[in-house]
């Protein structure tokens, strides 16, 4: 499984970094035939209505498919545990649905 963590608009620290691949190894419990996960992180510019200043975009790979969950939240790190229980929700629905196909 190839994790990559990238961002546009702002610096990844290693702490960063290190937090999206320690969440993004959880999805691989679902499944060994994820092949590749793309963590896109985004400050987005605050206006003053929008509490929601982060921005995290996750794109997995699956035979056959590319799941994406985007979602924001106020600080970077609550948007990255959020997307990830996201990704891990897709995924568990994709896995159970090829199951249920091979049974009927």
């Amino acid at each position: 499984m190839n994790i990559t963590v990238q961002s546009k608009t702002l610096e990844v620290t290693d702490a960063l970094r290190a937090f999206c691949e320690k969440q993004a190894l959880k999805i691989g419990r679902f499944g060994k035939k994820i092949s590749k996960i793309n963590i896109h992180i985004e400050n987005v510019e605050r206006k003053k209505n929008d509490p929601n200043s982060a921005s995290v975009l996750y794109s997995v790979d699956i035979p056959g498919q590319v799941l994406v969950v985007k979602r924001k939240a106020v600080n970077m790190y609550d948007a990255v545990v959020d997307a990830t229980n996201g990704i891990m929700r897709q995924v568990r629905k994709t896995k159970e649905k090829r199951i249920d196909k091979k049974r009927n």
